[in-house]
């Protein structure tokens, strides 16, 4: 799991190791005599513990610039299609990761792996599967599965992305909850989004200048709009471009 987390991480936890080897073990036992060869022997792996960490460190940081070529190098449906299905997720990530997300990858809930990547960003926490299906489209009971996952883990919304298409069936029974369908054609948009820009990873809500964000109901492109009534009349807000149908909102 270190490997897919930022190589900083593996870098801090390597100083860390080193130096409570080297130096920690020895002020907590002081001057025990029984203890000194437990001493000698952490002053002793201190550096291949050390190195152990750098090595991370470095397939981490490769594995970040693995994912950032993922996203940039696509430039039709067509190649993204192409990416292999063990890489397709990490383009996933990479491409919310670039859009102000926090990017946790899952230990796999569910039947087939369920939860890929688990996104936070404003307090929200919304829970993605990944489906690189070429040719199949993805049915009613794959978004049933993701809508109870995202119940129980009391998350916010539930994000479904396929390279290809999603059934009526499907789309029925996702109209009216908090689960975005990203198809194909969505998620090149995404993708072309996160091409344009790098965002701090801790960014939080678009201005009216950003790329709009998806209905967290329908997964529409949505638009700007203003209250007119009520105690925030006046503000601004994204509003699904399909209200009064659909009524998905979000800060902007």
């Amino acid at each position: 799991m270190l490997v897919k987390s930022p190589w900083w991480i593996s870098a801090v936890l390597g100083v860390l190791a080193f130096a409570g080897l080297r130096w920690g073990v020895h002020a907590y036992f002081g001057d025990n005599k029984m203890a000194q060869p437990i001493v000698a022997a952490a002053s002793n792996y201190a550096p291949f513990v050390a190195l152990i960490f750098g090595v991370l460190a470095g397939l981490s940081f490769w594995f970040g610039k693995r994912r950032q070529a993922l996203v940039d190098q696509q430039t039709s449906l067509e190649s993204l299609r192409g990416v292999p299905w063990k890489d397709f997720e990490f383009l996933v990530g990479e491409a919310y990761r670039r859009q102000g997300y926090a990017v946790d990858f899952s230990l796999g809930k569910g039947a087939d792996g369920g939860v890929d990547l688990v996104l936070r960003k404003s307090g929200r926490t919304s829970l993605v599967q990944c489906k690189q299906w070429k040719v199949f489209s993805v049915g009613a009971p794959v978004i049933r599965e993701m809508f109870g996952l995202m119940t129980a883990e009391l998350a916010d919304e539930a994000i479904i992305v396929t390279s290809g298409k999603f059934t009526a069936e499907a789309e029925s029974f996702a109209q009216g909850k908090p689960i975005q369908l990203v198809d194909g054609m969505r998620l090149l948009q995404l993708v072309k989004r996160a091409q344009v820009a790098l965002p701090a990873p801790n960014a939080i809500t678009p201005a009216e200048t950003d790329a709009p964000p998806f209905c967290p109901f329908c997964g529409k492109s949505m638009v700007i709009r203003t209250s007119r009534r009520g105690k925030n009349a006046g503000n601004k807000f994204w509003g699904c471009p399909d209200y009064p149908g659909c009524r998905g909102t979000r800060d902007v």
